[in-house]
């Protein structure tokens, strides 16, 4: 009985630590899931271009890319909708409202300190669920045919044959700022923009050899024809000639147009038909509250700022006839500035005179009031509607 009893205690200890082997066996071996994204980059130097593909059936919102601990990134640039962030850990992270759906593709290019031996990254979902991860190494340049034996040859000059530009608008004025496109450069290359030999700027080519960027024109430069060019890295130009336009034909910019208020004489009299209006923050609005000679708000008028930065009060004012006589004023804002004004309401004429009421009912007891030249005797006349003296 006690030998079967330890026979038996022995075949469950050997089962048990068989369950543990096999337990630790199946831990260890690795979780492999299928490829959900495809890669791909070039390189010329230390700027690659990577082109994500969506090759599984999620949506991908972001990306993140991040070097070897020996390199690290000097630039970076998206498509369009796309934003980019680096951090400081190295690690560069696109994201975009607009997701990558399965089947379609996004280019992102970065350049390093030095050429990289690959770039790491990671996919993730819209709720930072990891999709794929990898690394990637850049493979060749496109090859161009030189059209004589059949050999190819690396893209790698800058100004070509082909190589054109252009400026948008074609005619920009003195201190303008112009939206530049060219098309037939060398890949991934990077160049200047000149006027009249004087450097204003730089931009770099995509994997296709075109680009567009943005320059200002210099403010301190006369109206008169001048050369933009772009030129390479060898010293190879590609040129144009414009004519500038003066600065004055230019949309006065927000900041110099001040808050202001016209139409508003220093003295007004009862019964006056008034035009205000002024200038300010251009697609802004304006308030303007007028207060009486005891300062306390009698009106407020609202006007809106047209592109040009002017406004203009809708109806006229009227300055009505039993207005009070003293000083009046007007406080204007557009909302970051406010200014005052302030006039005088005086009488027109020697002599006035107002009832104490418009309206009188038979058997009322009329009464009026008025003003004159002092220590003199006035003369009262009351007509009725025909005329006639009562």
């Amino acid at each position: 009985m006690r030998r079967t009893e330890h026979m038996y205690e022995s075949s469950i200890r050997g089962i048990f630590l068989s369950m543990i082997v096999l337990t630790i066996g199946v831990a260890s071996i690795p979780m492999i899931f299928a490829e959900t994204v495809d890669v791909k980059s070039i390189a010329l130097e230390e700027t690659t271009i990577i082109e994500f593909t969506n090759t599984g059936a999620k949506d991908i919102n972001t990306f993140r890319i991040w070097l070897n601990s020996d390199n690290s990134f000097k630039s970076f640039k998206t498509e369009k909708g796309w934003a980019g962030e680096s951090t400081p850990q190295g690690v560069i992270i696109f994201t975009s409202a607009e997701s990558v759906k399965p089947g379609e593709s996004i280019k992102f290019g970065v350049k390093t300190d030095k050429i990289s031996s690959g770039i790491n990254w990671k996919a993730l979902d819209k709720n930072e669920n990891q999709i794929d991860t990898g690394k990637t190494i850049a493979g060749d340049l496109p090859k161009q045919d030189t059209g004589k034996t059949g050999e190819k040859i690396p893209v790698t000059e800058g100004i070509l044959k082909e190589s054109v530009f252009r400026i948008i608008p074609e005619k920009p004025s003195v201190g303008a700022t112009i939206r530049v496109t060219g098309d037939g450069f060398g890949v991934l290359q990077d160049f200047d923009f000149l006027i009249d030999a004087k450097k204003i700027g730089g931009f770099s080519t995509d994997d296709n050899g075109q680009f567009i960027t943005t320059m200002k024109i210099p403010d301190k430069i006369s109206a008169d024809r001048v050369d933009l060019s772009i030129k390479d890295k060898k010293g190879e130009e590609r040129k144009i000639s414009i004519r500038l336009k003066d600065i004055e034909t230019r949309v006065e910019t927000t900041d110099n147009i001040k808050l202001t208020i016209k139409g508003l004489p220093n003295v007004m009299h009862r019964g006056d038909l008034l035009e205000i209006y002024g200038t300010g923050k251009p697609n802004g609005a304006i308030t303007a509250a007028i207060t009486n000679p005891s300062g306390e708000i009698i009106n407020t008028r609202t006007a809106e700022i047209d592109p040009k930065g002017n406004w203009k009060l809708n109806e006229p004012v009227l300055v009505p006839i039993d207005t009070p006589f003293g000083k009046y004023g007007v406080e204007i804002s557009d909302g970051r500035e406010k200014i005052l004004k302030s006039w005088t309401v005086e009488s027109s004429k020697v002599i006035v005179i107002v009832p104490s009421t418009l309206k009188f009912e038979p058997g009322d007891v009329m009464k009026f009031n008025g003003t004159a030249l002092p220590n003199m005797s006035i003369e009262l006349v009351l007509e009725d509607p025909l005329g006639d003296e009562r």
